[in-house]
């Protein structure tokens, strides 16, 4: 058995073995306090007498931070002094218990006598952990004293030698509450303040001048006490009140205030802290123990926000299954009252936090008058529920990183998209944005919308990723919309997963081909259009448009969609075509679009797989041969929305013809293939030729020659140009 002794002590358990002492800085509090103590002043030889031996559970907060493990269990052991025999009692070394509220003390006893005269000395009261034994480490946790006195070697067998028994000495840290603290003159170094939610140890500090703030120092006679304590800052000691009720807006804001506060840790409340605002200085760690719950009093004026950081820097805001949310209900205007806003900030990290039911955004990252960007910004796992605009708004930035977001159910004001990436002036910034794993779901707007219209004809570089992005439910996956102009950078989607949207999962709006390339790379869409629109290009997995009476660009375009997949797995189905492209109000054409190697068209009407109208630059590729149809028993007619790469007739049983219609100068190249030995015939409108093999306008041309093989392209109104042929066509006579 070892003993240690020390003012303030440490102990550590290791797979509920010994406790050892370690010499740091900032002590871990025993949450138990022990008293040995006897209502025997004086007692003779051979008289017995009782030793009372308690162990009472202090009103200590369990979220305290410096409680140390297991610390409400122990196990006692007494020192006795020479000449004191232990005649019976409820106690015995390794008596011990585990205290609860249900069980807030035990008590036991020493029944003894001295059998010798002795000078002096104590009874000395060990405490150690629960499972402990003779070779644990054991720390004094309180003793009695005693002496001799009227001690005379003239009286015999000791029968009027008196012992002296000095009451249980104080302890070896007073505990106090502080108004007992400030009212008296105790010459303690340090003291153990009993106060709920303020408790902790205090030091005095002969060297300090600090106001007394009944949180970090209490002033006592003139002598300063300072809390002991490791970095964080407990908003309890400030009297923060998690009941659902108290406004602590006023509390949080002095903690956020001072300077000489770094890292503030917000308990987990009784049922949540009630807040309108606050405004977040730089260098702050804010830590919120897992569960805390912020609630808004649904106060909020137009511009103010719930957790404002205005060109701040060096912020974290750290939690686990943590939630603030405000009222949207009493916000029937406006879209300003964000829960976490950031303005021209730098090095901000958010993690594992909640921002739900706003009067604007759960997030917002913009700009500021000092800072026409945030910077180095970092949001984990983050979630942002039934906002009255979106989930998440990034306006200027540069290097932000989403890594695994939720956003769910925004609902109230346009956009109403789960992330809303969206310049408000040309002198913003999206550069860098790195969006990795977002999920969103069930927004009445889309799952994402991008909107960089204000950076058309600037300097503005715009760089944007997103990887693994997943819709569910939304109105849109993915929204894309007007750019009217030549903008520089690139948007990059890889791996997205669409699903149930309402409409489109991919719609780009009226983008023109000068902009920065848009890439979608390895999309998949399931089960899209759920509203049942019965339209070419309403009801399509992926869209690329203009409508009617827009106003924009001379050409729309620059979307490449690559290695896409789309199923409806639905037994009634409603996608109506997988992919169009489309201006539909005939400003210009579809310029500089892709489509690389279709993955999957599923559960589709095979001949509306793709919906193209006027094409420019088209790049298109088909290595899985989805855009490849075997004409078989039937007469067909090429129209907008009833593109294949390649015809052809395998499995015809006899004359096959294939109307070219009056399709438009630009229309998409188209191969014809004769697998099969029956005649394969291509037939213009009555207006349109075929050059240079058919001039006359009307005349189709034919083959039967297996093999043998044709690549036209409609270079104007009224002419299909052949640019490839294999083997024999022959023209009608």
């Amino acid at each position: 058995m070892k003993i240690i002794q020390l003012l303030l002590i440490y102990f550590t358990t290791a797979l509920g073995c010994a406790f050892s002492a370690i010499a740091i800085s900032a002590p871990k509090i025993d949450p138990i306090r022990f008293s040995i103590t006897t209502k025997a002043n004086q007692v003779a030889i051979d008289e017995e007498f009782t030793i009372d031996i308690k162990a009472s559970l202090m009103n200590i907060p369990a979220n305290t931070l410096y409680i140390f493990e297991g610390a409400n269990s122990f196990r006692l052991k007494v020192i006795l002094p020479a000449g004191f025999q232990q005649t019976g009692g409820s106690f015995s070394d390794f008596s011990g218990a585990e205290l609860t509220a249900a069980r807030p003390s035990v008590t036991y006893q020493i029944r003894g006598k001295f059998v010798t005269k002795e000078s002096g000395g104590i009874f000395q009261l060990l405490r150690s952990h629960k499972n402990a034994n003779n070779s644990s480490d054991y720390v004094e946790a309180g003793r009695l004293s005693f002496n001799m006195s009227e001690v005379r070697d003239d009286l015999q067998n000791g029968e009027t030698a008196r012992i002296d028994l000095t009451q249980s000495s104080p302890p070896l840290m007073p505990y106090l509450t502080m108004a007992q603290l400030r009212a008296s003159a105790d010459t303690s170094t340090s003291v153990f303040i009993t106060d709920s939610g303020r408790a902790g140890i205090f030091k005095h500090n002969p060297s300090s001048s600090k106001t007394d703030d009944g949180a970090l120092v209490i002033v006592s006679s003139g002598k300063r006490y300072e809390r002991v304590y490791e970095q964080a800052v407990n908003v309890e000691w400030f009297g923060a009140n998690g009941d659902g009720a108290t406004d602590n807006t006023a509390i949080f804001q002095a903690v956020l205030n001072r300077g000489d506060i770094g890292t503030i840790y917000f308990p987990k409340p009784a049922i949540s802290y009630r807040l309108k605002n606050m405004s977040i200085r730089s260098n702050k760690n804010l830590i919120f123990e897992e569960g805390s719950v912020f609630e808004g009093l649904g106060t909020l004026g137009p511009e103010e926000r719930m957790m404002m950081m205005n060109a701040v820097q060096n912020v974290s805001i750290k939690g686990y299954n943590v939630v603030f949310k405000d009222q949207k209900a009493k916000y029937t205007s406006g879209q300003q009252r964000h829960i976490f806003t950031m303005l021209g900030v730098t090095n901000v990290v958010i993690e594992g936090v909640a921002a739900n039911d706003s009067g604007g955004d759960g997030f917002y990252i913009g700009s500021s008058n000092l800072r026409k960007y945030s910077e180095n910004v970092k949001l984990i796992n983050v979630s942002a529920d039934n906002n009255r605009r979106q989930g998440l708004s990034i306006v200027s930035g540069k290097n932000i990183e989403i890594i695994s977001p939720l956003f769910t159910n925004s609902k109230g004001e346009y956009p109403s998209a789960g992330i809303d990436i969206e310049p408000n002036h040309a002198d913003e910034f999206l550069e860098g944005i790195r969006i990795v794993n977002p999920t969103t779901k069930n927004n009445a707007g889309a799952g994402i919308t991008i909107l960089i219209d204000d950076f058309k004809g600037t300097d503005r570089v715009v760089d944007i990723s997103i990887s693994n992005h997943s819709d569910d439910g939304s109105m849109y996956g993915t929204y894309i919309s007007k750019a009217a102009g030549a903008i520089a950078g690139s948007i990059v989607f890889q791996n997205p997963i669409w699903k149930n949207n309402r409409t489109n999962g991919l719609c780009v709006s009226n983008y023109s081909a000068a902009a920065c390339p848009i890439q979608i790379n390895d999309a998949t869409v399931i089960d899209c259009n759920v509203a049942g629109t019965a339209h070419a290009l309403f009801g399509a997995a992926f869209l690329i448009y203009r409508e009617a009476n827009a106003v924009g660009d001379a050409n729309i375009g620059n979307v490449h969609v690559i290695r896409p997949k789309v199923y409806d797995t639905r037994s009634v189905k409603k996608i109506f075509s997988a992919i169009a492209f489309d201006d539909v109000s005939k400003k210009g054409s579809v310029k500089n679009c892709s489509l690389i190697d279709p993955v999957v068209f599923e559960g589709l009407d095979p001949v509306k797989y793709v919906h193209f109208a006027v094409l420019e630059n088209l790049a298109l590729s088909d290595k899985h041969q989805k855009l490849t149809f075997d004409i078989a028993q039937a007469n067909r007619t090429l129209t907008y929305g009833f593109f294949k790469r390649v015809f052809h007739n395998a499995t015809s049983a006899g004359i096959r013809t294939i109307s070219l219609n009056t399709l438009p100068a630009n229309y998409p190249e188209i191969t014809f293939e004769v697998r099969g030995p029956q005649i394969l015939r291509l037939i213009p409108a009555a207006a349109n030729n075929i050059l240079p093999i058919s001039a006359v306008n009307g005349k189709y041309i034919q083959s039967n020659t297996i093999g043998s093989s044709i690549t036209l392209y409609k270079v104007s109104t009224n002419t299909w140009q052949v640019k490839h042929m294999i083997g024999t066509w022959t023209v009608q006579p």
